[in-house]
C-alpha cells in the first residue's frame, strides 16, 4: 500500500484545514518545496499537493510551486485545486503533475470526459459528508451519493479515486473505515486512496487490511503523530 504525504497550500505556505473549513486554518510555517524535498529524503515516492487557493477560487493559483517541486525532487506529484476545465487540467500536467485531482468538474460536467485521452491522468477526488458528495472546495452540497458518482465515473473510463470523508479530515479521529470497506467491496477493480482522519500506524494497517491501495497522510505528520519513515518500515514488515 502506498503512503502519500500531503501538502496543502494557502498563500505559498503549508497549511491544514479542519473539516475543510477555510476559517479554521493551521499554518505550519513550512516552505512547500523544502517540505517536498524532506519527504523525498524519507524515501517516499509520491506527494499529494493541493492548491487550496485554487480550490476556493476555481482555477489553479500555485502551479509555480508544482513546477518547483517536480524540478527539485523525484516525487510523483498528484496535484489538485481548481482544476475545473480541460485547459486547467492540461496546464497542471504541463507543469509536471504525475496525475491531477479533479473533483467539482466530475460531478457537474462528466460528459466532457467520456473516454477522454486524459482519463488515465485523472484521479477523481470525491469529497463527501455522510456519503453525500460536496464540491467547490467542500463549500457546495450536492444530492449525489458517493457510490452513484463512482458508478458514473467508472462507466466513462476513470478508475483512480481519492475518497475523503470531510467529517474526518484534519481531525485525527481515525479514517472512515466503513466507507472504504463498502466502496472496496462494491468497486473491486478501482485504485482507491483513503484521505482524512489518519492518526496512527494502526489506522494505516487497518486500511491496508481492507485492501485500500493508498493512504494520504497530512495532519498526523505535521502534528508529530506519525513518523513517516517508521510507517514505511511498519508496512514493509506487515
Amino acid at each position: 500500500m502506498l503512503v502519500i504525504p500531503a501538502i496543502d497550500i494557502i498563500d505559498g505556505k503549508c497549511v491544514r484545514l479542519f473539516q475543510g473549513n477555510f476559517a479554521k486554518v493551521v499554518e505550519y510555517g513550512l516552505n512547500p518545496v523544502e517540505q517536498a524535498k524532506a519527504f523525498a529524503d524519507m524515501g517516499l515516492e509520491h506527494l499529494h499537493l493541493i492548491d487550496l487557493d485554487g480550490a476556493k477560487n476555481g482555477s489553479p493559483k500555485n502551479l509555480n510551486i508544482l513546477e518547483q517541486v517536480v524540478k527539485s525532487t523525484p516525487l510523483k506529484v498528484d496535484f489538485g485545486g481548481g482544476l475545473r476545465t480541460i485547459s486547467a487540467i492540461t496546464d497542471a500536467l504541463n507543469a509536471g503533475a504525475w496525475k491531477v485531482n479533479v473533483g467539482s468538474m466530475l460531478s457537474k460536467n462528466t460528459g466532457a470526459l467520456i473516454n477522454h485521452p486524459l482519463n488515465d491522468k485523472i484521479i477523481a477526488a470525491v469529497d463527501c459528508e455522510n456519503f453525500i458528495v460536496k464540491t467547490n472546495g467542500w463549500q457546495n452540497q450536492t444530492t449525489i451519493k458517493v457510490d452513484e458518482l463512482l458508478n458514473r465515473l467508472v462507466e466513462i473510463g476513470i478508475y483512480h479515486f481519492v475518497i475523503t470523508d470531510i467529517t474526518r479530515d484534519g481531525t485525527l479521529t481515525a479514517p472512515a473505515f466503513a466507507l472504504y470497506e463498502e466502496l472496496r467491496q462494491r468497486f473491486s477493480t478501482i485504485t482507491l486512496w483513503a484521505s482524512g482522519g489518519v492518526s496512527s500506524y494502526s489506522d494505516v494497517i487497518n486500511l491496508k487490511k481492507i485492501k485500500v491501495d493508498g493512504v494520504i497522510v497530512g495532519k498526523a505528520y505535521y502534528e508529530n503523530k506519525i513518523n513517516l519513515k517508521e510507517l514505511l518500515q511498519c508496512l514493509q514488515n506487515e
